[in-house]
């Protein structure tokens, strides 16, 4: 195992232990989120923006969960930026169930994200994600894209995927020590704002369109 995967740190094992420690529980009675972070100490703040990103890795908007996951995102992305020890969540998200299919899922989904990513990720650039000062990048990166998932986009396909993709890339760089993938999650970051942008522009082009045609049939009248 560790020939394919040479560059696993404690930080790797803490997390795959507890990704399938998370599996085990989800399969029989479940477990609460806040219990499986007390267990992970500063891991944890990765952990949990991954759990809450990755059922957005899909183009349909999941309604009400978008708001609550999106602001539980923040809130544990402003805690790691300020240099907290472990994140500190609302009671209603610390008590989230993880149990059933829906979770198991997510949590398999997690595990092959992981394994995919170390593929390519290397340890580079480790002092851009290491440290106080990249522990609060990464943690400052992982706000807004919680702060991206939250924005209201109607309901437009991928509105949510491409921010969920900055946080997980995010955490992806500070758990592998690799730098790059913070270019990558700010690559998202543009990519969600520039896709913001032209839905933007669009909307208020065919509105102004639809508003004249509009205007031109009345004054036929």
């Amino acid at each position: 195992f560790f020939f394919f995967f040479p560059y696993m740190t404690a930080d790797n094992d803490s997390l795959d232990s507890a990704l399938d420690d998370c599996l085990g529980h989800a399969r029989a009675e479940g477990i609460r989120l806040g219990e499986m972070l007390d267990r992970l100490g500063r891991s944890s703040f990765c952990f949990a923006s991954l759990l809450l990103a990755v059922p957005f890795v899909q183009p349909f908007s999941l309604g009400p969960l978008t708001m609550v996951a999106g602001c539980a995102i923040m809130l544990v992305g402003w805690q790691m930026g300020a240099g907290r020890e472990k994140p500190a969540l609302p009671e209603s998200a610390a008590k989230l169930m993880i149990h059933g299919k829906g979770w198991v899922g997510v949590l398999r989904f997690c595990k092959r994200l992981l394994c995919f990513c170390r593929q390519f990720t290397r340890t580079r650039r480790a002092s851009w994600v290491s440290g106080e000062k990249g522990e609060r990048l990464v943690g400052w990166l992982i706000f807004a894209g919680g702060a991206l998932i939250v924005v209201p986009a109607a309901n437009l396909p991928f509105n949510n995927t491409l921010p969920a993709l900055m946080v997980i890339f995010a955490c992806i760089g500070w758990l592998e020590r690799d730098g790059l993938m913070v270019i990558v999650s700010l690559g998202w970051g543009v990519a969600t704002v520039l896709y913001f942008l032209v839905v933007a522009v669009a909307l208020i082009f065919f509105g102004s369109q639809v508003w004249a045609w509009i205007g031109h049939f009345s004054f036929l009248k």
